[in-house]
């Protein structure tokens, strides 16, 4: 028995490069443990290496992004015709499963923890079923993660989670998508399963690598009174962490000193906006950008690294606002952010869903699924042209990933980390400035429905004997078309579900398979 399990991922960029960097995805060491152990198990996080089309498996799991949906169907489509059966899951397949339906063996609403043992029983028993929904989640159920499977194809092989969702209901979140909630692990599981993790990957990495864990939460910091007992257990450990946070967590002192006393060195921060209108728009509420300053600064002072990224706001930002934004990342103290890309309306989103309900065509004419990936622009600007607001961006992004720019946020940051002694916080913020480097790309139009196509569109090597017939080969091969040619929503996009309703509780919708 052989299972395999891939995460698929379609460089965002569209050079058709993977991206090994300090964070990859987790989803496959979590479904390994959920898995019997004496089975042969590959994990291939298609950010790190492509699949190795020669080996066959007998059952593999599938997730990827709503943008990464094309390369699944065809990853799909490659192992079913070579005697695989495929399970789909991830965000695309729990808001549009009957989408996903007819090109896999099974499709997965919800969190795997529930579904992947039944998957698994009725695959050995001959029973595998087309549909799995979740059931309600147990944080007793989350398994030791197979850290072992992927140790020599991350940088930081400690990655697992402590809470699970969101609180809040920001409007382009895909988290609101599938449906708002918030879950959190007995702290006692958590040091379990780092104790677990070091003792798995002892003879497998360097000990270096071990004293870092990082948590993948979408939130960790969703209900505060959790957090201060998740730092209390970790305290002892000796470990250095981090993690995904809210504003409003790190405005309390009190909390950011507990988090530094338990290790936290760096915190990724969803700043999104300095624009309280585009704020207000996206319901991000929990938002002060008043504070940056201050609170980057508190962090800084607690030896805390703080990271945030920008979202450029189509339908509410305009040209005078992009060309301000530089100076203030320069005013609030953080002068590089991680990223600065486009509000996209994932769809089966509120944003997606508030767009699609305007009486004009909101989207830009022939969108295409992938173009829903955050850096090509999908949305009509409503205070310039599409090619001033790419114009705009291009020099956005060349101004703020300059050497000059980073070398002026180095200076700003390293007197004040090192003269408090903080010099693995130093350490993280010089490595970080070295990987920033991103410029615009001259052979891309950055717009939908017209941007270059990504080289992973055809890099699954299935040729004309895979397919019954041209229109089988459409189906799979074809990129899905999300807008018409006037920019309007087309119909099947509109009959989105959400996995989870109130307080987290499983939804049970129908469903029925739609043939695009």
């Amino acid at each position: 028995m052989r299972v395999g399990i891939i995460f698929v991922f379609v460089d965002y960029h569209r050079k058709g490069e993977h991206h090994r960097g300090f964070l990859q995805p987790q989803i496959g060491v979590l479904i390994a443990g959920l898995l019997p152990a004496d089975i042969e198990i590959e994990v291939i996080n298609d950010t790190w290496e492509d699949p190795d089309w020669d080996r066959d498996y007998d059952l593999l799991f599938i997730s990827g992004m709503h943008s990464d949906f094309d390369r699944a169907r065809q990853i799909s489509h490659y192992w079913r015709r070579r005697g695989a059966k495929t399970v789909y899951g991830g965000n695309m397949a729990s808001t549009y499963p009957h989408l996903c339906l007819p090109f896999f063996d099974a499709v997965v609403i919800g969190d795997p923890e529930g579904s992947v043992p039944r998957i698994y029983r009725d695959f050995c028993a001959g029973k595998l079923q087309p549909l799995y929904r979740a059931t309600p989640y147990n944080p007793l159920h989350v398994p030791v993660p197979r850290f072992d499977l992927l140790a020599s194809k991350q940088i930081l092989p400690l990655g697992l989670e402590a809470t699970r969702g969101c609180p809040f209901r920001c409007n382009f979140c895909a988290l609101t998508g599938i449906g708002t909630r918030f879950h959190f692990r007995p702290p006692e599981c958590v040091v379990r399963d780092i104790s677990a993790g070091k003792t798995m990957l002892r003879e497998l990495v360097a000990s270096l690598r071990l004293g870092f864990v990082v948590f993948y939460d979408n939130n960790i910091g969703g209900n505060p009174q959790y957090l201060r007992r998740l730092c209390r257990a970790l305290e002892p450990l000796g470990i250095r962490w981090g993690s995904s946070i809210t504003f409003n967590a790190i405005a309390n002192v009190e909390l950011v000193r507990m988090m530094s006393r338990s290790g936290c060195r760096f915190l990724f921060v969803g700043l999104e906006s300095f624009n309280p209108d585009t704020l207000s728009d996206m319901r991000k509420h929990q938002n002060a950008i008043h504070k940056t300053r201050r609170i980057i600064e508190q962090c800084h002072e607690e030896g805390i690294l703080v990271a945030s990224g920008l979202m450029l706001s189509p339908q509410i930002d305009d040209l005078g606002y992009l060309r301000s934004i530089p100076n203030q990342l320069r005013d609030c103290g953080l002068y590089v952010p991680w990223y600065v890309c486009f509000e996209t309306p994932f769809p089966g989103t509120p944003h997606f869903q508030g767009l699609a309900a305007q009486p004009r065509p909101a989207l830009l004419p022939n969108a295409l699924l992938r173009d829903f990936n955050t850096y090509t622009l999908v949305v009509r600007p409503k205070k310039a042209s599409k090619e001033e607001f790419i114009g705009e961006y291009k020099w956005l992004i060349k101004n703020i990933y300059s050497r000059r720019n980073r070398a002026a946020k180095l200076m700003h940051d390293v007197p004040r980390l090192i003269r408090r002694g903080w010099y693995f916080s130093t350490m993280l913020d010089l490595i970080d400035q070295y990987q920033e480097s991103y410029r615009p790309d001259a052979s891309r139009t950055y717009i939908a429905g017209t941007d270059r196509e990504p080289p992973e569109s055809r890099g699954v090597p299935l040729s004309s004997n895979d397919f019954d017939s041209e229109a089988h080969c459409n189906a799979v091969m074809d990129p899905w078309q999300v807008s018409d040619s006037e920019g309007r929503v087309l119909p099947i996009w509109l009959g989105d579900q959400r996995a989870y309703g109130p307080k987290g509780r499983v939804a049970d919708q129908s469903v029925e398979p739609v043939i695009v």
